[in-house]
């Protein structure tokens, strides 16, 4: 397997780095399959990267990753920067990986830095211990006319990865893993050098120009360190579109110029996405909700009427045990604050968007997954089944390219006072901060504004 994959990514090299290079850019190329499989890999990828002299000791790996296939990065996490110490070991916890839409579920998988801390180590025959891992020189290869180390990295479990690093230098040529995802299903990941180039001061100044202005743009965004949803709220997009100009002036025939495109191209599509979600909210907010009843998972029924008198959340997602993808939908913080109003009159329901619905040969398989979900979160709240008809009364964002959930408040007079789609920007101390405000606002409007209610 190993072998094979690296005929298909290998590529002429170009010059040795220099020692004395302000610079060097590195390119990879890199490919994930699975190892019982024949067929073509599940992901491919592409990553560039430039280690540059600090101006005291030590060195900075900027880099920017392009991934193909099965799932993959959002631009906010397809890039960054790695200051490494004189041994050329990572000062921060930034690290370099891809991510793997693994049968729905994603799996984050971690890539090496380009220059490997153990040069002094390289030597026929050495072996020493890192953390858990023993590491071991086997031997030598040559690949693409460069003369390299080969380097088993292994654990109690057996051998983890292989690696070839240059003779002559710390940079890494190759990679071989072996990484399990799921319930051990395994896989191969391989990597390999494409192109090195030295770079002056000069070329390095331009080469990292935008570089600045996207890390600015990162740290601002505040996301989380494993965010996988690509949906930026309109705060970020704003800071996005507003930093675009010089992100382009800066980027301009340079290897991030492709990342700032996607940026733009991604902004472009989130705003038009969400002028089209404002659309519908503006044609429902405020207006009588459509009559409906609600199918809960023991078959009971629940009409609009019933519902009349009482400030009700209806919470569209697709509602399934697996994968138990986080932020599970949000449905352990709608549950909190279901608990905490419900006394108060609120009632929360889960409504599980499912096409499965409609088909009697799969409405079976699909309740018993909500079913599964539900007992694992331990939701208190009830949940309805939807084949996707009862969505397309409220509204259904995914017509626009949005994506659920979908969140409708209707007011205890029936009409709709709040219609938001995606997930809300949580903080966990907080949890439904923005909906529970809506909430409270709904009970005093309704109880009279005078009367206390629990923050």
């Amino acid at each position: 397997m190993f072998s094979t994959l690296l005929t298909l990514l290998a590529l002429p090299l170009l010059a040795n780095p220099l020692d004395d290079a302000a610079g060097i850019e590195l390119r990879y190329t890199g490919a994930l399959a699975k190892a019982a499989a024949e067929d073509s890999p599940v992901k491919r990828f592409n990553l560039y990267t430039s280690v540059v002299r600090e101006p005291q000791a030590g060195r900075r790996v900027a880099f920017a990753l392009s991934e193909r296939g099965a799932g993959g990065w959002s631009w906010p996490e397809r890039f960054g920067s790695i200051p490494l110490d004189a041994g050329l070991n990572a000062l921060t916890a930034t690290s370099i990986r891809l991510l793997y839409d693994y049968e729905g579920t994603p799996v984050i998988i971690p890539l090496p830095l380009p220059v490997s801390p153990f040069g002094e180590q390289l030597k026929p025959a050495a072996k020493w211990n890192h953390g858990k891992e023993t590491w071991e020189v086997v031997g030598t290869r040559k690949i693409n006319q460069r003369n390299c180390w080969q380097v088993q990295v292994s654990t109690n479990l057996g051998r983890k990865r292989t690696l070839a690093i240059d003779v002559e230098s710390p940079l890494l040529v190759a990679l071989e893993e072996r990484v399990f995802v799921g319930q051990g299903d395994e896989h191969v990941l391989v990597m390999q050098l494409e192109s090195v180039k030295a770079l002056d001061r000069a070329q390095v100044a331009q080469t990292t120009a935008a570089l600045p202005a996207l890390l600015k743009l990162q740290s601002e965004l505040q996301r989380g360190e494993n965010e996988t949803r690509p949906d930026l709220t309109p705060a970020q997009l704003q800071l996005a579109a507003e930093a675009l100009p010089e992100l382009q002036r800066g980027a301009a025939d340079t290897p991030f110029s492709l990342l700032v495109s996607a940026i733009s191209r991604d902004v472009k599509s989130q705003v038009q996405r969400g002028d089209e979600v404002s659309r519908l909210a503006e044609k429902l907010v405020g207006k009588s909700a459509p009559q409906f009843s609600l199918r809960l998972l023991d078959n009971s029924e629940i009409k609009a009427d019933a519902l009349k008198g009482k400030i009700t959340i209806l919470h569209f997602w697709e509602y399934q045990g697996e994968p138990l993808v986080e932020p599970y939908g949000q449905v352990g913080y709608l549950d909190y604050l279901f608990g905490k109003r419900r006394k108060l009159g609120v009632h929360a329901y889960g409504v599980a968007v499912d096409p499965r619905f409609g088909d009697q040969t799969a409405n079976a398989a699909a309740r018993k997954s909500i079913q599964k979900l539900k007992s694992f979160m331990n939701l208190g709240y009830p949940i309805a089944v939807d084949d996707g008809k009862l969505l397309e009364k409220f509204g259904d964002p995914t017509k626009v390219g949005a994506k659920l959930p979908l969140w409708v408040v209707i007011g205890p007079e029936g009409t709709i006072a709040h219609f938001h789609a995606g997930f809300y920007k949580i903080n966990p101390d907080d949890g439904l901060r923005e909906l529970d405000e809506l909430v409270v606002k709904l009970i005093r409007d309704q109880k009279g504004k005078g009367d206390p209610v629990e923050k």
